[in-house]
């Protein structure tokens, strides 16, 4: 790995972004070979981010949900094909038996999403515009069983990503161990795995033994422009199972370890090499990940064989807010590699993909799609005009758009701007044509490699 470009591209990502801090941590061949905090895990503290930092990890957080209910199948207390009404015994199970513990697992139940733990989530920010009676258990499964309206397929049909319906594993598994979630994930998986300062609820948190932990930001929009402001974070409760861990990317590591090595940890076989295999068995189709046909496993996404990496991908991201959080593994490889960052400035599936790009001695500004579109959109945002200032054309990247706004003898357009081939700058506008062959090339200067014109329709516009 060329550790000097994949830090000058973290370095890079995390000025454009505005990164308060970041952390990253690779194993290779059974070892860890980086890890490795930057910026501040406190900016006014001015504290900085270490590998030993407890960060959100969101979703990521599913997968140990789906360990955590696979030792409990490997202890004889439930099976993974169990109907869920056999220890749920509410709607919309009782009347759907077909819905197994896989498929709450998979998001393939069948059943949308009905937010009834977003409360948890949204209230941690402020946020009361839409307020659901779902606090106590008793109200989640109430809410929930009124989703009976809007399930239309069957189990194994459609992947709805539901977080509900991880609470749900977390009650199951609570109901069938007779203690709190938080113990038996403690038991089966943290403490196994020596995750010994990992936490899921608030007071965990707050007394951390070594003081070592996230503040975390949110971005606020003051006066048109973006700013931080240090929030609560989004911690126990219903957010607990489907994406509540804090954790290090040093402990992280050991997890990863233990996935790659066909469960075992420090000697110790701490779930079976079968059941990590069922946990990246695929179950269903999922537009959450890369490849000709990716699924979603059990807690996990597989990508499949792709032109710049030519081996299967296990991986699953987070994102909390306050925090977003990426890990990915590579078993061919004996590859794994988790970041995680106080903030959600969506940077983390971005370096992950730099050190796989690295890795295969690839240059990840060519090999990483996501690294070339924002190279791109940094190199044509701005103003064009035409001949004797005549018309204009403008492009601007909002609201994760980018848009073009055109002046021309028809008048004056306002449209999103399509990638047709990113590597040349050529785009398409928006259009519900299947054939749309209406192109805008963006051309740039042979000497300075900058952008300098810009085409469409029968106009060439120069940058401003």
């Amino acid at each position: 790995m060329n550790t000097l470009l994949i830090e000058k591209t973290i370095r890079q990502l995390m000025r454009k972004k505005n990164t308060p801090g970041l952390a990253v941590g690779i194993v290779h061949n059974n070892e860890i070979i980086y890890a490795k905090g930057f910026g501040l895990r406190d900016l006014k503290q001015h504290k900085p981010m270490t590998a030993d930092t407890l960060i959100g990890m969101g979703s990521i957080t599913k997968s140990f949900t789906a360990f955590a209910i696979m030792a409990l199948q490997e202890q004889g207390k439930l099976n993974i094909e169990d109907s869920v009404a056999d220890h749920l015994n509410v709607e919309p199970f009782l009347s759907r038996p077909a819905i197994k513990i896989k498929h709450l697992l998979s998001h393939s139940s069948g059943i949308p999403s009905m937010d009834a733990g977003g409360s948890k989530f949204t209230y941690t920010f402020d946020q009361f515009n839409t307020v659901l009676p779902a606090h106590t258990r008793e109200e989640f499964l109430a809410h929930m069983a009124d989703a009976d309206d809007f399930i239309i397929y069957e189990p194994g049909e459609h992947f709805f990503y539901n977080n509900d319906l991880y609470t749900c594993l977390e009650y199951i598994i609570e109901d069938v161990t007779g203690g709190s979630f938080d113990m038996y994930l403690k038991q089966a998986v943290l403490s196994p795995l020596n995750m010994n300062r990992a936490v899921i609820t608030q007071d965990a948190f707050d007394n951390d033994p070594d003081s070592n932990v996230m503040t975390g930001y949110i971005l606020e929009e003051r006066d048109g422009k973006h700013h931080y402001k240090v929030s609560d974070l989004p911690i126990d409760g219903s957010v607990k199972a489907p994406g509540g861990l804090y954790t290090s990317i040093n402990e992280m590591l050991n997890y990863t370890q233990c996935l790659l090595s066909q469960g075992a940890f420090n000697g110790q076989q701490v779930l079976s090499a079968d059941g990590v295999e069922t946990l990246f068995a695929p179950q269903t189709s999922t537009p959450y990940a890369r490849g000709q046909n990716p699924q979603y496993c059990l807690g996990w996404c597989k990508d499949d064989i792709t032109e710049n990496i030519p081996h299967t991908v296990i991986h699953h991201g987070g994102c909390m807010l306050t925090s977003g959080s990426q890990m990915t593994m590579i078993p061919e490889l004996n590859l794994g590699i988790v970041v995680a960052e106080n903030a959600f400035t969506n940077i983390s599936p971005l370096i992950v993909q730099a050190i796989i790009a690295s890795m295969l001695e690839q240059n990840p500004q060519q090999a990483v799609e996501g690294l070339a579109i924002a190279q791109a959109i940094e190199d044509i945002t701005g103003e064009y005009k035409s001949q004797h200032n005549m018309y204009g054309f403008k492009v601007a990247f909002s609201n994760n758009v980018l848009m073009a706004d055109a002046d021309y003898d028809d008048g004056n357009l306002t449209f999103p701007l399509l990638s047709d081939d990113i590597a040349n700058l050529v785009f398409k506008r928006y259009s519900l044509v299947a054939d749309n062959k209406s192109k805008i090339e963006f051309i740039r200067n042979s000497t300075t490699g900058k952008v300098e014109y810009v085409t469409f329709d029968r106009n060439l516009y120069r940058r401003q």
